[in-house]
């Protein structure tokens, strides 16, 4: 998807999360008249934590909202993981019933990679809301992304459970507005905006035909070399 459908369809959900941690602290006033029964959280905790998660929302909202910079489109030493934190900070604000895994790729260091701040995390975006997509709203729904450094090379996987590929589809997955999906717009944008910006990089953006059932597409960027 372009950028405009992408971060739309994210400040939606970070909105939509704001509402819990705003009503809670709404409630505060009166739940510190009272004592808490027994087993209960104190209303100071629950105004600690309300608080914390509309700070933590807020400044992710910022993030999301904040207009590109030219800065943020050149190349240059990019930090993979901090993006990677940032998906993982929007499926939570997403309450998604999909169940998403990124152990493996926040477990690890990896080492700074050749690439546009900007860029990147459009990339990572659109890979992540065609995985959302892929699964639909049923709780049995999974996503895993991985990510590794090997040879000068970082590499970012993201597979989900979905129901595949259609046969149809498979030699023109990365052409714009290839899709079986014609009920919403910009539909078949995102996997060919990502590639798009991923060659940008100097990187390389591809589809793992061996993944069944689900998709797995995987990402490579060179690591920043000074």
């Amino acid at each position: 998807m372009n950028r405009s459908a992408v971060y739309g369809q994210v400040s939606r959900w970070l909105i939509h999360d704001l509402r819990n941690p705003s009503q809670a602290l709404t409630l505060m006033v009166e739940l510190m008249k009272e004592e808490p029964g027994e087993g209960e959280e104190s209303p100071e905790h629950t105004m600690r934590e309300a608080t914390r998660h509309l700070v933590t929302s807020l400044e992710v909202l910022d993030r999301v909202l904040r207009i590109p910079s030219r800065a943020s489109s050149e190349l240059g030493p990019v930090s993979a993981h901090d993006h990677l934190e940032f998906l993982a900070a929007l499926h939570h604000a997403h309450r998604s019933p999909v169940t998403l895994d990124m152990a493996a790729a926040l477990g690890d260091h990896l080492p700074a990679v050749t690439a546009a701040d900007d860029h990147l995390e459009h990339a990572l975006l659109n890979l992540l809301m065609n995985a959302l997509e892929a699964c639909g709203d049923t709780m049995e729904g999974h996503i895993g992304i991985t990510a590794e450094s090997a040879n000068g090379v970082v590499t970012i996987a993201v597979e989900d459970n979905g129901p595949g590929v259609a046969k149809e589809m498979e030699g023109r997955l990365f052409e714009p507005w290839a899709t079986t999906r014609t009920d919403r717009p910009f539909a078949g944008l995102g996997l060919a905006v990502a590639r798009e910006l991923v060659t940008r990089m100097g990187g390389t953006l591809t589809h793992d035909k061996k993944k069944e059932p689900g998709s797995r597409f995987v990402m490579t960027l060179k690591n920043w070399r000074t």
